[in-house]
């Protein structure tokens, strides 16, 4: 009897998929078009992205602070707002959301350093300054939603 072939999953890398994900974002930016499937997969890596650094975070600080648990979740989605109906990029919406995606991105790297540095650092600051970024984002999405 035949058996049926099982299909194996290409192993790629998270830098090889991220590689293949900013060239076709930069091919979108470029055309002005896209797919929700490859908006959606941008939300994932972003989100994916985050939580590493999130999770690092956490176990430096003892998890101690529960604003970081509520990130993943603002973080979620996205990029898949950024379409019309009809496949056409909102290019601004999508530079405003890279933009504060980025603010956010760079915010957790400097946390995640000064918790290297000093496990004891306080992060008071950075944490408003975090918060004040996230609500930004829960705002544009849900102006992008509508």
């Amino acid at each position: 009897m035949h058996k049926p072939v099982k299909f194996q999953k290409k192993n790629t890398s998270n830098l090889d998929e991220a590689i293949r994900m900013v060239a076709n974002m930069q091919k979108n930016i470029a055309t002005g078009r896209s797919t929700y499937v490859e908006m959606r997969a941008v939300s994932r890596m972003v989100a994916h992205n985050m939580g590493l650094r999130i999770n690092s975070i956490k176990s430096l600080s003892y998890n101690r602070h529960p604003l970081l648990s509520t990130i993943f979740s603002t973080m979620s989605s996205g990029y898949e707002f950024t379409l019309t109906p009809n496949g056409v990029l909102k290019r601004d919406d999508l530079e405003k959301l890279i933009s504060i995606d980025s603010d956010i991105a760079n915010l957790l790297v400097a946390i995640e350093s000064n918790l290297r540095s000093n496990d004891k650092a306080e992060i008071g600051g950075e944490l408003c300054l975090l918060k004040e970024l996230l609500n930004k984002r829960k705002a544009l999405i849900e102006i992008l939603k509508a």
